[in-house]
């Protein structure tokens, strides 16, 4: 393995010689770079300088442009369901907040495709009163979340529009640009653009954090090189190029670009070799809540799939794909300094799948726990790690199946992971190919996991959702069977089940069929909305099913779930058809007694004892 020392003096020496041009080879292909593209590691990250990251990324780009086809979230006021969120205390951007009385409403116009932020203000009486539109930036195109508080409205978007265009080469592909716009009290106050595509954010009480993919692009740089002299072309372009030219800048209120980081705030596999580079970057940009207009940010060169995030820290996590088979890779940053920064890298052997990945993943007691899965002959075995920072390792402390529990396995032959929850001293494991097998994990000491219970009913659960320490609450499908045993999927229900899960072993304690009708739930955990008060638990869930006429109807069931254990259906909200709507958006706010259930750009309002009966439409 390389020092950054000796591989920068490389880095000097081998730009210096392919500049010169050697007279000798000058009509051959030996002084053509020779260069490979850096796809994985599961190496410890190493903070880099100017001279590596810049001979890193060229040579990132040069490889990526010769390898053709490898495209690899005052008064007291009432409380309401807010967002449905994977960790406590960690907001997550949605399309629909309410805060302040003020319900906010974002999408995209069914004619025009420009984005609308609609908003409205909730009255005594509880009826919505329509308030004055708010300006949108000039560049933002596309709107993918909201934030509001106390009178702080945040917009997340991009300059993207929600079609498909002309084919574009790699480069020009994802040279997408973040835009954040910043409101307090309806007034705009601050615009923020970032070149990269936005991959996910999260807020967190003093900082909204950003994390957003990025590829540089240097001007003139065929998007694919088939011949030498494309070849050369490119090599001729991007040792002109400076690294400034390379790294991603940002933009304030429409003033001068100006870099969003520089070289050694940014982080590379400590295993690279001195002739790969990659082009693929993340970043993990920090605003600060007080000042947003310093913003500080990080960046990992290499690949990433998605990140799950705490309360403290942020962990990056991809796919490393070795010939003895797939590995997960996870890369530490700490978020208590004004920046996230670098603390540790860890890899354990499988990779991370199942139907929302983003609840794969939990912190507890200084340690990280994970769920994935490994190929094996007869299909699929699921494993939960358990990692702990030593220095600048996340090192395997415990997992299960191990030798000591060697039975304690997770799922059986062929059977994926539908859904998993992680809450307080307990995780939560849904597998499915023909039962519904829900296994309940002690987690209560990180370093000795135990699986305590396994309960087979019919059917699955994607989505897990703790209503109470003793109520696990499910949703998914209920699937029939041919007499050869294989699934008809089209048969399938929605499914809802309460568990008890006071004991070791869960008991099903009541559970609901609605046929032929499915909810995005299964896949967006934002459908959902809870508010519990008063020992009750009252749950909204969109439900869809199709009309061989009409296509799409959507409408939302309503639950109560007792503390004791009792579920029982409201009612349901079935508004007008809207052949422009659909139930991926749809989303619902609870408020006292209030429903306000919106789909598309229409809010439809109700009340809990008459949820049938629709008192107002906006």
């Amino acid at each position: 393995m390389r020092t950054l020392y000796s591989l920068a003096v490389l880095v000097s020496t081998t730009i210096l010689s392919a500049c010169g041009g050697s007279s000798d080879n000058d009509n051959t292909t030996t002084d053509l770079w020779q260069v490979s593209t850096d796809k994985s590691s599961t190496a410890s990250l190493t903070q880099t300088n100017a001279p590596t990251l810049t001979q890193y990324m060229k040579f990132g780009l040069y490889a990526q442009t010769t390898s053709v086809g490898e495209e690899n979230p005052t008064p007291t006021q009432p409380a309401d369901s807010g967002t449905n969120l994977i960790t406590p205390g960690v907001d997550e951007a949605d399309r629909v907040k309410f805060s302040d009385r003020i319900l906010y409403v974002s999408g995209k116009d069914a004619d025009t495709g420009n984005p609308y932020l609609k908003r409205w203000f909730r009255e005594a009486d509880s009826g919505l009163t329509a308030m004055a539109a708010l300006p949108l930036a000039d560049p933002l195109k596309r709107i993918k979340g909201l934030y509001v508080d106390e009178g702080q409205l945040t917009v997340l978007g991009d300059d993207q529009q929600d079609y498909i265009g002309l084919l574009t080469t790699p480069a020009e592909s994802v040279n997408s640009r973040t835009v954040v716009q910043l409101f307090e009290q309806g007034n705009a106050v601050y615009q923020l653009e970032l070149d990269g595509a936005l991959l996910d954010s999260r807020r967190t009480d003093d900082a909204l954090w950003l994390v957003s993919r990025y590829r540089p692009h240097a001007a003139g740089l065929l998007g694919y090189a088939a011949t030498e002299a494309d070849k050369r072309h490119n090599m001729a372009v991007l040792q002109a190029a400076s690294l400034a030219e390379l790294l991603p800048k940002r933009r304030v209120n429409n003033a001068e670009a100006e870099p969003m980081f520089s070289a050694d705030q940014c982080y590379l596999p400590a295993d690279i070799q001195n002739n790969e580079g990659s082009s693929n970057m993340v970043v993990i940009t920090r605003l600060s809540t007080s000042a947003p207009y310093q913003t500080q940010s990080a960046c990992v060169v290499g690949e990433i799939t998605d990140f799950y995030m705490s309360a403290q820290h942020l962990y990056l996590h991809g796919l490393v794909l070795e010939q003895t088979g797939a590995q997960t890779v996870v890369h530490k940053f700490s978020l208590e300094d004004s920046a996230a920064s670098y603390q540790a890298t860890g890899a354990v052997d499988g990779q991370i799948a199942a139907s929302q990945t983003d609840f794969m993943l939990y912190e507890k007691d200084q340690t990280l726990l994970l769920f994935n899965s490994v190929s094996g002959e007869e299909g699929p075995m699921h494993r939960l790690w358990v990692l702990q920072q030593e220095g600048d390792t996340l090192n395997t402390v415990a997992q299960l199946p191990n030798q000591q529990y060697p039975n304690e396995v997770i799922g059986k032959p062929g059977e994926a992971i539908y859904g998993v929850r992680f809450t307080g001293d307990r995780a939560y494991v849904v597998t499915f190919e023909r039962t519904d097998p829900l296994y309940t994990f002690d987690i209560s000491n990180t370093l000795q996991p135990r699986v305590i219970g396994a309960l087979e009913i019919p059917g699955y659960s994607a989505y897990l959702h703790s209503v109470t320490d003793d109520l696990l609450w499910g949703l998914g499908q209920n699937i029939t069977f041919e007499e050869q045993g294989e699934p008809v999927w089209n048969s399938a229900s929605a499914k809802i089940a309460l568990f008890d899960v006071s004991a070791d072993d869960a008991v099903l304690q009541d559970d609901l069929l609605f046929s032929g009708q499915y909810s995005p739930l299964e896949y967006q955990h934002h459908s959902l909305a809870a508010l519990h008060q008063s020992g009750t638990t009252r749950m909204a869930v969109p439900l869809s099913r199709f009309d061989d006429e009409l296509g799409e109807m959507v409408s939302l069931l309503l639950l109560e779930v007792a503390d004791n254990g009792v579920m029982q259906k409201v009612g349901e909200l079935i508004p007008e058809y809207n052949q422009r709507a659909n139930s991926w958006e749809a989303r619902t706010v609870l408020i006292e007694d209030d429903i306000y259930f919106v789909l598309g750009d229409t809010v439809y309002h109700s009340v809990w004892q008459q949820p049938d009966q629709i008192a107002a439409q906006y």
